[in-house]
């Protein structure tokens, strides 16, 4: 499909796709995709910080964790189930479409309703018009375009991120000025509200596509998404579970920084994941194998995935008295024991996402989807039970933290299960770069740097902390024998590189 097509309406988007990109170039697009998506969120964060209170980010931060939880039943696992149909037909594009806009929009109504019961529930009077402002976005993501899906299958990701560098630009610039104007809560709302018009916007003038009402194949799409939507339900749980929690023990103010602290985490960690989460999805699922066919290349990836969360995320810990301040302003510096503890967690949990999304496009949804709900129910048990005997939201963070370090485990126990391979391989894999991380936390933050400033501290701390860890992990890696897996393919080209290079520099001498 093209988009000059003169009749795109006519058009099946599941025809064939020229051929695909290599899958380490669409990894690296993919990335990138996150990568600008989250600095503009960066920048946002960093700048509606200074010009919003801690109170501000509370009120939002309780009404988007309302928002999350009923959000938990538009996660139908649409988007997999088109994913995993080899030549899907125009039919079930239109009846994707179809349940995804009746879902939505009865949701939105859901949303409404309750709001009253979110404002007495938190006791804040604001919440009850902010939920049902912010459900309005539920009715126009109903209406995107189905399309753009295509984008994944035929792996062209530079279109996407044309799309999503166009929407997330603008809805900062309206965000900003409402901030600048309204100087209130109010602001992030509107910001919200209009990213879903762009976004559904974009996604008609980005793809040709026009759906149509149908639900001609509604019992082959949500039989398959059924167990999607049941793994979605629990990661939902798991994320929003510690701010609702939190919300109702503690004050906006603490709530706020809960909230930036997570967000400022997942930037830097479940966004990366969840951008080459989306290659790993299509390639693996296009294969249409079981994990037990390649066992091989599982320790490889999750390697892969632990060497970048790894350091982002426990960096990101060991420098928050640093980095709060100097991103943020002074009055976050009460949330960088919060931000401690969650980063860490937070990179925990993006190589369990890898496990998930292995899982599911290798057929096997339905495991997904038990380790997930079995994953939620652990975090709410130790967050409810923390909460409920009088514990603070630290403690919370850090309860979180261990249940999410089980959680990843028991998914490397069944991943090995499911692959036929050895679990000592792919806890060894995982091990490595979070064993080096956790020196490296623990070094970075033993530094003393006097009264030297926030920024004078970082351009010591961080690159110290770089060398650290990459000689950690080069250490473990070779006390183990230098095994096949992420550090090897790292080093390898990082040799062709550096002889590439070489070679071009002399031969211009």
């Amino acid at each position: 499909m093209t988009v000059d097509n003169p009749h795109p309406s006519q058009q099946s988007p599941g025809e064939p796709p020229a051929p695909a990109k290599g899958v380490y170039r669409s990894a690296a697009t993919a990335v990138a995709i996150a990568w600008s998506l989250r600095l503009i969120g960066l920048i946002s964060v960093l700048v509606l910080a200074r010009v919003l209170t801690p109170r501000d980010f509370g009120i939002v931060a309780l009404a988007t964790s309302v928002l999350a939880l009923i959000d938990i039943f538009s996660a139908l696992g649409l988007r997999q189930a088109l994913l995993r149909i080899a030549a899907p037909e125009r039919a079930h594009y239109d009846t994707a479409w179809t349940i995804q806009l009746l879902v939505l929009t009865g949701l939105a109504g859901l949303l409404v309703a309750i709001g009253p019961l979110a404002a007495w529930f938190y006791e804040e009077p604001a919440l009850s018009l902010l939920i049902a402002v912010l459900a309005s976005c539920f009715v126009i993501d109903g209406l995107a375009n189905i399309g753009v899906i295509d984008f994944e299958r035929h792996f062209d990701f530079g279109r996407d991120l044309r799309m999503r560098l166009s929407v997330r630009l603008t809805s900062f610039v309206v965000t900003l000025s409402a901030a600048l104007i309204l100087q209130s809560y109010w602001a992030l709302v509107i910001g919200t509200v209009m990213q879903s018009l762009l976004n559904v916007a974009a996604s008609y003038i980005f793809h040709p596509f026009r759906p149509r009402f149908s639900l001609a194949k509604r019992g082959e799409l949500l039989g398959v998404s059924l167990w999607m939507f049941l793994a979605s339900a629990g990661q939902t749980v798991h994320n929003q579970i510690e701010k609702i929690v939190v919300g109702r023990i503690s004050s906006r103010n603490i709530v706020g920084f809960y909230a930036v602290s997570r967000d400022l985490s997942s930037i830097f960690t479940e966004e990366i994941a969840t951008a080459l989460n989306r290659v790993t999805f299509v390639t693996t699922a296009r294969t249409g194998r079981p994990l037990s066919a390649d066992p091989e290349r599982l320790p490889s990836m999750l390697g892969a995935y632990g060497l970048i969360a790894a350091p982002l995320g426990f960096g990101l810990a060991a420098t928050a008295n640093e980095a709060l301040p100097l991103l943020l302003g002074s009055q976050w510096m009460m949330a960088a024991p919060l931000l401690s503890i969650i980063a860490p967690a937070c990179a925990l949990y993006a190589v369990y996402k890898l496990i998930v999304i292995t899982l599911q496009a290798s057929g096997d949804a339905r495991t997904a989807a038990f380790l997930s709900l079995a994953g939620a129910a652990s975090v709410v048990a130790v967050t409810v039970t923390l909460g409920l005997n009088g514990y603070g939201a630290n403690s919370i963070a850090l309860g979180a933290l261990v249940a999410t370090t089980a959680l990843l485990t028991s998914g490397l126990i069944v991943l090995s299960q499911k692959a036929e391979t050895g679990l000592a391989g792919l806890l060894t894999a995982v091990a490595r770069p979070f064993v080096a991380a956790t020196l490296m936390l623990l070094i970075v933050q033993g530094l003393d740097t006097g009264n030297i400033g926030p920024l004078a501290a970082m351009a010591i701390k961080v690159p110290a902390g770089a060398a650290i860890f990459g000689i950690a992990v080069i250490a473990l890696w070779l006390g183990q024998g230098a095994p096949d897996g992420a550090e090897k393919i790292v080093i390898k080209i990082v040799r062709q590189r550096s002889s590439q290079f070489l070679i071009k520099h002399f031969a211009r001498l």
